[in-house]
């Protein structure tokens, strides 16, 4: 079949005002956050959309798409909804260790002493008998690989993500309302390109996934080195992104992490920009809104983060402690 690529003026507007009657009848919104102040800001993520979260290595990337799938499917469940999942991919991490943190979530227990299997008799029975079955009916749906498999990690392209979200769609008779691809610069590249090229295109890839789901698809790639300095405030910039100049200019839209205790481990206190003081500690993550194409954009949030379970939410500028 070929895909229609002219459109005249009349098709066109046609089409701009189907769009539009469609928004104003359906009951879905669009996919927000989770965390309110910054949802009241950051328009939610549309269909076709590709949402960017920019960030320098250990500095929450994956910690906040986690945390923003595990949210999307606790809202599919409150709307009773049967027919849509979240999607997480990951190269980084098993499967093992994502459904972990969830586990700890739900339960609060202190995901390290999970890892290391530090649990009480009745801390095991209660995963195992009721955050576990919990967790296995909630519509959060994996791409990845398993410890379990003790097999090297799959080398999944752009292309054979794809083909997994399209078989998880006709096997579970599911559509994703969102997907995560943690992360870019982890994509496995296709056979014979030059890496930093293959990079660019899984860029447009990530894109091209958005609209062929009509979901918004959330992508993860890390910031170089190069930018942060010391004197600077810690949100990378826009070409920041690693091995690809075109993430900035694919995104619909970007918000950019920063982790003030890896850059600031001995800077008790953060004066910013604007004269507010924030204290400097492992629950302190500053989250900004870098650009939405349509919408505001450039404000910044200090939030405050459990990395033990990862939990996330909004901090007053006063506040040093929750």
């Amino acid at each position: 079949m070929t895909t229609k690529v002219v459109f005249s003026p009349n098709d066109a507007v046609k089409a701009a005002l189907a769009s539009i009657e469609a928004r104003r009848n359906e009951s879905f919104k669009g996919v927000i956050l989770g965390i309110p102040d910054i949802d009241e800001y950051l328009l939610p993520g549309r269909p076709g959309e590709m949402i960017g979260i920019l960030g320098r290595s250990k500095e929450y990337k994956s910690g906040l798409m986690q945390y923003w799938a595990r949210q999307t499917a606790e809202a599919l469940i409150a709307e009773k909804n049967l027919t849509e999942c979240a999607i997480y991919v990951t190269w980084e991490q098993s499967i093992e260790e994502i459904v972990l943190f969830d586990l700890a979530y739900a339960a609060r227990m202190n995901a390290i002493d999970v890892v290391q299997g530090k649990l009480s008799d009745e801390e095991m029975r209660r995963l195992r008998l009721i955050e576990g079955p919990r967790r296995a009916t909630m519509p959060l749906y994996l791409i990845g690989h398993s410890i379990a498999e003790r097999r090297s990690r799959p080398r999944l392209s752009m292309k054979a993500v794809e083909e997994a979200i399209f078989k998880l769609m006709d096997t579970f008779n599911l559509v994703p309302r969102i997907v995560f691809l943690d992360y870019l610069q982890q994509i496995e590249p296709e056979q014979g390109r030059d890496r930093r090229m293959e990079v660019f295109h899984s860029v447009y890839a990530c894109k091209d996934l958005a609209l062929s789901l009509a979901c918004p698809v959330v992508m993860g790639s890390q910031a170089n080195r190069e930018s942060y300095r010391a004197t600077d405030w810690g949100i990378p910039s826009f070409t920041s992104s690693m091995e690809s100049s075109n993430f900035e200019q694919t995104c619909d839209k970007m918000i950019g992490t920063w982790y003030p205790i890896r850059t600031h481990p001995d800077t008790p206190m953060l004066e910013t920009k604007a004269g507010h003081t924030l204290t400097v500690n492992e629950n302190l993550l500053i989250l900004q809104v870098m650009k939405q194409k349509i919408g505001p954009s450039g404000k910044w949030f200090p939030v405050h983060i459990d990395p033990a379970i990862n939990d996330i939410r909004m901090m007053a500028l006063t506040e040093t402690e929750l």
